[in-house]
C-alpha cells in the first residue's frame, strides 16, 4: 500500500518529466508556421521575432513568397502609407520585407539576429538601413539584453570552423555582457574563441544538446507574441496608394499626406510626434546636440562585424543611409560637419571593402515631407529609398565582389576623426 501511495504522488510527476524530456528530445519540429503567422512576423517589431530563429526560418525558406530580410532600427516602425512594406503588397511586387529592427537594434544586435538565419543570407539579398546616431562615443549597451537569445551564441559557435578576427572581436564583446561572463557555461566556452583556441570534442556535443533543447523552446513559442500590426497598420495604410505603381503618382501622395500631417509646428515633423514628443520640451531641446558626436565610436567595429558577415554569406546588400531632419538639426545645434564627415567614414568602410550599393540620403534631410520626424524618413523619404530598393530587389541576386579589411575592427578605426586625407590614406 506504501509503494501505491508513493507511486500517486511521484508518478505523475515522473511521467510529467518523462514526457517533456521527449517533447524536447523528439526528432521532429514543433511548430507549425503558416502563411499569415510569416505575414504577420514581418511587421511585428516583436523581441521574440528578432531573437527567435523558428520564425526567421520558416519565413526565408518559404517557397511561396520571397521574404526579404530589412535591417534597421526604430526609422522601420514607422508603418506610414510609403513604407516599403506597404508599396511591396500593394503592387505585388517580387519581394516582401521582413523587417529586423526596433529602437535599440544597432549592429552587434544584428550580427548576432544573423547567426541564426545564414541560409536567408548565403547568396541572397538583403536591405540594411545606417543610422549616424548609431555611432555614438559611449554606446549604450542596455538593448542588447533586451534582444539577445542564447540560440543566436550557440549559432555562432556552431559555426566557427577557423577562428577569425571578427570572431575573436565578437568573443571580446560578448564577455562584456552580464548575459554571457555570469553564465559559467558560456563564458567557458567564449572565452576560448577570444583566446584564439578551437572548441574541443566535447564542447561541440555539449553545444549541440542545448542547441536542440533551446531550439524546441523557441518552436514552442516563437508564434506566441506576434502583433497584429498587418491587419491594423499595413492594410488601412494601403487604401491610400495610387492605383499604379507609378513614382511620379507616388510622389504626389506623398506630398500631399505629409503636407496634411504636419500643420503644428515649423519643423516638418508629424503632428502626433510633434505634440505627444517634443512640444513640450521644445524650449529645453534648443540647442541641445551641440556635443553630440558620431565620428568616434565602438559601433564602427561592430558594423564591421556585419560587413564580414555579410561577405562570409556572399550576400548582396543594398545601404540606405538616412538623414537628419535638418530644420531639427539647425535648432538644436547638431554639427554639419561633424556629421557628415560620420557619414563619409562609414561610406568608406563600405566602398573600400566592394559594398558598392549606398543609397545616401544624408543631404536630402532640408526636403519638404522627406523626414516624419527628428531623425526617421517619412512619405517623400520612403518614395526616393524606393527608387533604388525597387530595382534592387526586382533584378535579384548579383554576384558579390568583397574584401575584407580587418583594419576596420581597430581602436584606430573607432578613433579615427575622418578627413579626406586620412580617410583616404586608410587602407
Amino acid at each position: 500500500m506504501k509503494k501505491r501511495g508513493l507511486w500517486w504522488v511521484f508518478g505523475p510527476v515522473l511521467v510529467a518529466f518523462i514526457l517533456i524530456g521527449a517533447l524536447f528530445l523528439a526528432p521532429f519540429s514543433l511548430n507549425h508556421t503558416t502563411q499569415k503567422n510569416i505575414q504577420d512576423a514581418s511587421v511585428s517589431f516583436s523581441k521574440d521575432v528578432v531573437k527567435g530563429q523558428t520564425i526567421k526560418t520558416a519565413a526565408f525558406s518559404d517557397k511561396q513568397m520571397r521574404y526579404v530580410p530589412f535591417f534597421g532600427s526604430s526609422e522601420l516602425l514607422r508603418l506610414d502609407t510609403m513604407h516599403p512594406t506597404m508599396l511591396a503588397e500593394k503592387y505585388d511586387r517580387n519581394y516582401r520585407p521582413f523587417l529586423l529592427g526596433q529602437a535599440g537594434t544597432e549592429s552587434l544586435t544584428h550580427y548576432l539576429s544573423m547567426q541564426e538565419m545564414q541560409p536567408a543570407l548565403h547568396k541572397k539579398q538583403a536591405v540594411f538601413v545606417v543610422s549616424q546616431q548609431w555611432f555614438t562615443k559611449k554606446q549604450s549597451k542596455l538593448a542588447f539584453s533586451e534582444f539577445y537569445s542564447p540560440l543566436q551564441t550557440l549559432n555562432w559557435l556552431k559555426s566557427i570552423q577557423h577562428i577569425t578576427p571578427t570572431d575573436r572581436y565578437i568573443a571580446h564583446e560578448l564577455l562584456q555582457e552580464a548575459k554571457i561572463k555570469n553564465s559559467p557555461f558560456y563564458a567557458n566556452l567564449v572565452t576560448k574563441i577570444s583566446g584564439n583556441k578551437l572548441l574541443s570534442n566535447h564542447d561541440k556535443k555539449l553545444i549541440a544538446l542545448r542547441y536542440h533543447t533551446l531550439l524546441r523552446e523557441d518552436q514552442l513559442f516563437s508564434n506566441v507574441t506576434v502583433s497584429n500590426n498587418w491587419n491594423k497598420k499595413v492594410i488601412p495604410a494601403m487604401k491610400h496608394l495610387p492605383e499604379q505603381d507609378d513614382e511620379d503618382s507616388l510622389l504626389r501622395e506623398a506630398t500631399r499626406i505629409g503636407k496634411a500631417q504636419t500643420t503644428n509646428n515649423s519643423f516638418g515633423i508629424k503632428n502626433s510626434f510633434y505634440k505627444y514628443r517634443v512640444k513640450n520640451n521644445v524650449k529645453k531641446l534648443a540647442n541641445s546636440q551641440k556635443q553630440f558626436d558620431y565620428r568616434q565610436s565602438e559601433e564602427y567595429a561592430d558594423f564591421q562585424a556585419v560587413l564580414s558577415e555579410f561577405a562570409k554569406q556572399h550576400t548582396d546588400v543594398l545601404f540606405v543611409i538616412q538623414p537628419v531632419n535638418q530644420k531639427w538639426a539647425n535648432y538644436t545645434g547638431l554639427n554639419k560637419e561633424m556629421y557628415y564627415q560620420s557619414v563619409n567614414k562609414v561610406k568608406k568602410q563600405l566602398t573600400s571593402q566592394g559594398f558598392n550599393n549606398i543609397a545616401d540620403f544624408s543631404h536630402e534631410g532640408n526636403k519638404k515631407y522627406f523626414m516624419q520626424d527628428t531623425i526617421h524618413m517619412g512619405w517623400n523619404g520612403w518614395v526616393a529609398a524606393d527608387r533604388h530598393i525597387k530595382p534592387f530587389l526586382t533584378d535579384g541576386y548579383q554576384p558579390t565582389n568583397y574584401h575584407i579589411n580587418d583594419r576596420y575592427l581597430t581602436r584606430e578605426w573607432q578613433n579615427l576623426i575622418p578627413t579626406d586625407d586620412n580617410l583616404s590614406e586608410f587602407k
